[in-house]
């Protein structure tokens, strides 16, 4: 029971506003998408399998018509949400990395901290500290000099070789 509880607890943070609130309101066109996609395809084969064991014709155009046009609505309307979703979510990136990169070129962007940039592996661009594109990943710290020499060039949204 105090496993159930506490397990339960996690789903609300400290200000008692519940976790997943955010998560389907930012989700909420790929959740409905999804299931509509499913469900119309559940649709189509349901319709597919009444008509299947049925030998009269006029018998199985209201399998089809319900079935079919109805599953096939629903996979279209389905589909269209999960594009929008994904063009939204895509548009939102656009947006901050253009904002980014308006900031870089107005010179909001400051020294390198410590005089060193970030390199990640397999990399052709070196970066400050904080750029979207090494977000995350693992990478190693060397003067902008040093990367220069070794062929690299400066990334072209932070531009660490104009604020070093």
């Amino acid at each position: 029971m105090r496993r159930l509880l506490r397990s339960l607890a996690r789903l609300v943070r400290p200000g008692g506003r519940p976790a997943w609130k955010p998560f389907l309101l930012a989700f909420w066109p790929f959740i409905l998408g999804s299931a509509l996609v499913v469900g119309g395809l559940a649709a189509i084969v349901i319709g597919y399998l009444g008509a299947a064991g049925t030998l009269v014709v006029g018998l199985q155009m209201p399998y089809l018509i319900s079935g079919g046009v109805l599953g096939l609505a629903l996979v279209v309307f389905g589909a269209a949400l999960l594009l929008l979703h994904g063009l939204n979510r895509q548009a939102r990136l656009l947006k901050r990395v253009l904002e980014e990169g308006r900031a870089a070129s107005n010179g909001e962007t400051g020294p390198v901290p410590n005089g060193l940039v970030l390199v990640p592996a397999g990399a052709t661009a070196f970066h400050r500290p904080g750029c979207r594109l090494v977000e995350g990943k693992t990478a190693r710290r060397l003067k902008p000099e040093t990367a220069a020499r070794k062929g690299l060039r400066p990334c072209p949204l932070c531009d660490p070789a104009a604020a070093s």
